[in-house]
């Protein structure tokens, strides 16, 4: 049995770079969000006065719900698929 040093509360698996997948993905992360606010200010900032309704309020396009449940419904889509391919790849390795 391999005997890991833990440290202090464990934190030394907690922050451990190697070997995770939180450091690898949150690369990924923060380029999209820094993405979706360079998209969110342009769009804000267009200088189009056509996203006002008829008593001056300013609508956001990007908060509609109906773009919501397309991205909520693939997202979800491409879960299931993955987990799925997981569990028959599981089993394949059991049998």
């Amino acid at each position: 049995m391999i005997d890991y040093f833990k440290g202090i509360y464990g934190l030394n698996l907690l922050f451990r770079v190697h070997g995770s997948a939180l450091y690898k993905g949150s690369l990924v992360g923060i380029i999209s969000v820094l993405f979706f606010l360079a998209i969110q200010l342009q769009w804000n900032t267009s200088g189009n006065r056509r996203d006002m309704d008829e008593n001056g309020n300013h609508y956001d396009d990007l908060d509609h719900p109906y773009g919501v449940g397309v991205l909520v419904s693939s997202v979800s889509f491409l879960i299931v698929f993955r987990a799925n391919y997981g569990y028959q790849r599981f089993w394949e390795a059991c049998g």
